[in-house]
């Protein structure tokens, strides 16, 4: 095995941001799909559930690929009980603050649209937190991505404090996807799980009762990690990005033409196409990153890579507040949808610009603290 490179790896930082950007333009989306969201427009685009297949198989478990990735960057020469204090002083406090502040504005406004609550927001916040609130569960909305990667981490950096068993598990999967095997094998066990787990365990976001999305999240999340800063690996993406392009190509209108119609659980077929099209994509997103980006560094890769943790805690509640305000202005679509993507993407800036000039506010929003004055 060929250590990777020590510089900085810019391809990851902006495969990570470019897909926290997808998904916040695709809760903009939710707004107005033909499914239930936390708020809704009275305008409807039916066409938005067929596009959502475009991104719904690979969106959130790239996230947790390149997460798994970074995290082993962030942490290689950082001994485990020093990496798992760090990362418990950069998650811990966003995954509380989301829960406690910016999660209950957005449950909320969910309540009153639907009927099921008529009080202001203190009330509601003393009724979601009190003994019977919370025996029927807090609401996480999109704050559960951060429970998610802070047990993640803590479970991949307990692999780390046995080195011996680390070295074997990397050689082990490095041995195991060699050559092509890297675009078939990860297939073949998202493919298992997409038949096998996926119809009866479905996709829940509830951290004790997630089964497939565990094995599928978790799984790609310790890849990554394990595998991160093996040059032989990333040569593989790299050789075979043509390759996993083209079977993404292909995949995707088989998956959309299985789907139909779009509001009826997937049959088999279907789940195996998108096993197939979701780690094709993976594959080709990394491999030309890599080929593409590695070195493309510069002030603003670091400032929308500092920005990008910021920017997702704050944009939904921002865009559910939005959405609920317009909703009585009675605009066209077009205009509508505008000012949801400027508001949130704006507004989601805005925050990041002044929180990063708060001491105090930094660790909430998972910001390092600001450097000491020497």
């Amino acid at each position: 095995m060929t250590p990777a490179p020590s510089q900085r790896r810019a391809d990851i930082d902006w495969i990570r941001i470019a897909a926290f950007g997808v998904l916040i333009l695709y809760h903009v989306g939710l707004v107005y799909a033909p499914w239930d969201w936390h708020v809704h427009s009275p305008h409807t685009i039916e066409a938005l559930g067929l596009a959502a297949l475009v991104t719904n198989p690979w969106r959130l478990t790239l996230l947790f690929m390149v997460s798994g990735i970074a995290l082993r960057f962030m942490v290689r020469k950082t001994p485990p009980a020093q990496a798992f204090r760090q990362r418990l002083e950069r998650l811990v406090p966003p995954l509380l603050f989301g829960v406690l502040v910016l999660v209950p504005p957005q449950s909320w406004i969910e309540a009153m649209e639907k009927g099921s609550f008529s009080g202001d927001l203190w009330t509601w916040w003393l009724s979601e937190f009190s003994p019977a609130g919370l025996r029927d569960g807090v609401p996480l909305n999109h704050i559960w991505f951060v429970l998610y990667i802070t047990v993640y981490s803590l479970a991949a950096l307990a692999l780390a404090t046995s080195p011996r068993l680390f070295d074997r598990l990397e050689a082990g999967l490095g041995r195991l996807l060699a050559g092509g095997r890297l675009l078939v094998v990860p297939m073949i066990y998202l493919a298992l799980l997409r038949l096998l787990v996926f119809p009866w365990a479905g996709l829940t976001n509830h951290i004790t009762d997630d089964p497939y999305n565990h094995a599928m999240s978790l799984g790609v999340f310790l890849t990554g990690f394990l595998l991160a800063l093996r040059e032989d690996v990333w040569t593989r993406f790299e050789r075979m990005r043509w390759t996993s392009l083209a079977v993404a190509v292909v995949s995707l209108p088989a998956l959309i033409l299985l789907s139909q119609p779009v509001d009826h659980p997937p049959a088999a077929p279907a789940n195996l196409v998108f096993a197939i099209y979701q780690w094709a994509t993976i594959c080709a997103v990394l491999g030309f990153g890599s080929r593409l980006l590695r070195g493309a560094d510069g002030p603003a890769l670091r400032y929308l890579t500092d920005a990008v943790f910021p920017c997702y805690l704050a944009h939904q509640t921002l865009l559910v507040i939005a959405a609920h305000l317009l909703k009585p202005w009675g605009l066209p679509v077009g205009a509508e949808a505008s000012l949801l993507v400027l508001i949130t993407l704006g507004g989601s800036l805005a925050v990041y610009e002044v929180v990063r000039r708060i001491g105090f506010l930094r660790p909430l929003w998972g910001l390092r603290p600001s450097p000491r004055p020497t």
